[in-house]
């Protein structure tokens, strides 16, 4: 079998110790969020814990949702390479599916407590120019061209698209499980594996093809407008915390 492609790495500090210092705030932003709650660990309280400068802080992260990005990163990266050992050519689009299913869920489920705060930084990001997104593309990509048989042509350039936003779809449903063990989430994605690997055969039919076109289209428009919309409340936020600065 072969290997996948690997995404392209992530920035780092250039020194040793720059890496050392980025790593010791991340451990600490995450031993912060676990203890007081993701909304009462404020910038300052995550240096001051980690014993670095505020502005050292800054350097390496320019909010909490820099370092909640950070560790969603990390482990979709970790699902990337779970999964390369596991999408065998030959296998269906189904099993690929399911594969890549378990593996997000075997790398996140210790840190279900995140997943609102995962959540807020997905919809706050740019969902098409990130390396998250990239990485993601990257095994949605994966999952479809190893799959056996291919799924039909006409639909094979977007089917990665639609396992990506749908993907994120499942996620939101997984971070606000209350269910134990994210139960109901996790019947979810053992359910939409069979859907899908049918629904993609049956797209060799034009009028299906065109439901598939339909389908994307809506998921597009409506990751769009979610994300304009926490764009703009984010942005009203911050131009609240620069006046409330300026005053005081």
């Amino acid at each position: 079998m072969g290997t996948l492609s690997q995404p392209t790495p992530l920035n780092q500090p250039r020194t040793g110790k720059g890496q050392q210092t980025k790593a010791k705030l991340l451990r600490t932003a995450l031993d912060a969020f676990a203890e007081d709650g993701y909304q009462a660990a404020s910038m300052r309280a995550i240096a001051l814990r980690a014993g670095v400068s505020l502005s050292h802080a800054y350097y390496y992260f320019g909010s909490k949702e820099d370092i909640v990005l950070e560790l969603l990163i990390a482990l979709r990266t970790e699902q990337f390479e779970l999964c390369s050992a596991q999408l065998d050519e030959g296998n269906t689009l189904e099993t690929n599916i399911r594969i890549a299913f378990d593996a997000s869920v075997q790398v996140m489920e210790k840190y279900h407590d995140f997943g609102p705060s995962f959540l807020k930084v997905l919809l706050s990001r740019d969902l098409e120019n990130s390396e998250l997104t990239q990485i993601e593309m990257t095994l949605w990509e994966s999952v479809v061209v190893r799959a056996r048989p291919l799924p039909p042509l006409a639909i094979r350039r977007d089917l990665p698209r639609f396992l990506w936003l749908l993907s994120r779809q499942i996620f939101s449903t997984w971070a606000y499980d209350s269910s134990p063990n994210q139960r109901r989430s996790r019947a979810l994605m053992r359910s939409i594996a069979p859907v899908i690997g049918k629904f993609a055969i049956l797209c060799r039919l034009p009028v299906v093809r065109s439901l598939f076109e339909d389908v994307l289209s809506l998921m597009d428009s409506g990751a769009s407008s979610i994300q304009d919309r926490t764009t703009s409340t984010g942005e009203s936020a911050y131009e609240h915390r620069s006046s409330k600065a300026k005053a005081s």
